[in-house]
């Protein structure tokens, strides 16, 4: 109904794509938002596929929120693919374990939010709100986007050898230095990129299109 002054329900002002793959924390969340913020329309999915059926039939979604793991990819990945499809569409994170290297890719991919499932309704609801007035509400604080860049050359180059599938002592053999030096090499890339493996370094530099 589109007259509240005569029946008492608020129009939708706002319309939310909330992608998660636990159906009773997907049904519940939109049952709590929803008694919160009478103005908030949501439509559901469980996963990067459903997720994006939805926004090729539902031309009005303002935001896509997604939980990070899911079924058919992550987070991320979903909402660079929304950011490519569907540009208009605001874009953010609601997860259990925020962390700033997350945080760190999701300012990359231009998200407007990063939040943690640690919030209670009317926090979220406030979130929510400053979101669909054009802010944006991180609750971890974002690494370093270029962290990379400020490498050394040879800690760059070992980026680019390891991107090739090289080993660490392949790669101490093509530099000339050391297994043990490759090692500590990495420490300090793992430090300055907020990251805790190769494998995460490596994705990141060629996500941000650094090397």
């Amino acid at each position: 109904c589109d007259a509240p002054c005569h029946c008492g329900i608020i129009p939708a002002m706002y319309t939310l794509l909330f992608v998660d793959d636990h159906p009773l924390y997907r049904e519940g969340m939109r049952r709590a938002l929803t008694d919160a913020m009478p103005e908030l329309r949501i439509v559901l999915a469980s996963g990067t596929v459903s997720a994006l059926e939805v926004l090729a039939a539902e031309p009005d979604i303002d935001l896509c929120l997604s939980d990070f793991q899911l079924p058919d990819g992550d987070g991320l990945m979903l909402l660079g693919h929304v950011a490519r499809q569907h540009p208009t569409v605001a874009r953010g994170l609601l997860c259990g374990a925020p962390d700033p290297a997350m945080a760190r890719q999701a300012t990359v991919l231009g998200c407007v939010a990063c939040l943690s499932k640690d919030r209670d309704i009317a926090s979220l609801g406030e979130a929510l709100r400053k979101l669909f007035d054009g802010g944006s509400v991180y609750d971890v604080e974002p690494a370093a986007v270029m962290a990379v860049v400020a490498l050394s050359d040879k800690r760059k180059e070992i980026l680019r050898l390891a991107a090739k599938g090289l080993s660490n002592k392949e790669i101490s053999a093509l530099l000339g230095i050391s297994e043990r030096t490759v090692k500590d090499h990495w420490s300090y890339i793992f430090e300055q990129m907020g990251v805790s493996n190769r494998t995460e370094a490596v994705s990141q530099a060629l996500r941000e299109r650094l090397l």
